[in-house]
């Protein structure tokens, strides 16, 4: 999605070089960064600065790092869902993320939140 960590400082200091690739693998939600720039946008913001999308961009979509809900819930088979107190979905979209939470739901696990952007909680 490159929202966050070092991928934004690569993109910052690579993005405006039409010498340089940007090699995006698997998946970017339409309204992250990485969503844009696979749109097409020809700026983008990075840390408040605009910078022009000279770099050439590709994508591999046959490639994701993160398991699919099957995948998850198998994961999470070894917690006893009764002893997890909270349970909080950060990634994804929000309607990916209201059906996975039916999914864990099904599986035994309460008090799944969804928190929205910028939400504090005392853990």
């Amino acid at each position: 999605m490159m929202e966050a960590g070092r991928i934004l400082h690569h993109l910052k200091n690579n993005i405006e070089n039409k010498k340089n690739t940007i090699l995006i693998v698997g998946y970017c939600e339409p309204s992250t960064l990485g969503g844009r720039i696979l749109r097409g946008d020809k700026n983008i913001r990075i840390f408040g600065e605009e910078y022009s999308v000279n770099a050439d961009i590709k994508v591999i979509d046959e490639y994701s790092a993160h398991g699919d809900y099957n995948e998850m819930i198998e994961y999470l088979s070894c917690q006893d869902p009764n002893k997890v107190k909270e349970f909080f979905l950060v990634h994804g979209n929000y309607e990916v993320q209201q059906e996975y939470r039916e999914k864990l739901l099904d599986a035994g696990f309460s008090n799944i939140r969804i928190p929205s952007k910028d939400s504090e909680y005392l853990i």
